[in-house]
């Protein structure tokens, strides 16, 4: 199980659930919204823990990885900005689907970025055996969470050394 191969299928998931949210009744959007948010944040934190963390440590012959880990965090604390901003609007109200929309123009351009001139890099840097094990974590933490643990627990188990 590749871990690029599992954050791509997340990717698409995401794009389509914005896609409804956009789509979506004002009495609808909050339900959406509400579904949408913890894949995201799980989405972050498995991709931080499982591939960006670890390339980062082994990234030093590739000074774009090596410095990737830097500017995903800066990507990811300004779309937490933007997620803060929705979340203190209401979802009836035209500046929250806007908000909503600019998020997701703004994950889509981060996801180009990432699919487009990281991931490759990755795959240069790391053999096929440590993607896959790393996609095994990342669906154990996912499972773990559909069975009601915590986003935060079920990465520290997973992210324990053997």
């Amino acid at each position: 199980m590749d871990a690029l191969e599992v954050l791509k299928q997340q990717h698409i998931e995401a794009h389509s659930a914005f896609a409804k949210i956009k789509a979506a009744g004002a009495a609808d959007r909050a339900t959406k919204w509400t579904a949408l948010q913890p894949q995201l944040e799980m989405h972050e934190q498995i991709e931080e823990a499982f591939v960006y963390d670890p390339v980062a440590e082994d990234a030093s012959e590739d000074p774009v990885l090596a410095g990737w880990e830097d500017e995903h965090e800066a990507q990811v604390a300004e779309a937490n900005e933007v997620i803060a901003r929705i979340d203190a609007l209401d979802p009836v109200e035209d500046g929250w689907l806007q908000l909503v929309s600019t998020l997701g123009a703004t994950l889509d351009a981060h996801i180009a970025h990432e699919e487009q001139d990281i991931w490759p890099r990755i795959r240069k840097a790391w053999p096929q055996v440590k993607l896959d094990q790393a996609g095994a974590k990342m669906a154990a933490v996912k499972t773990a969470v559909e069975h009601g643990a915590t986003i935060e627990d079920a990465v520290a188990r997973e992210a324990k050394p053997a």
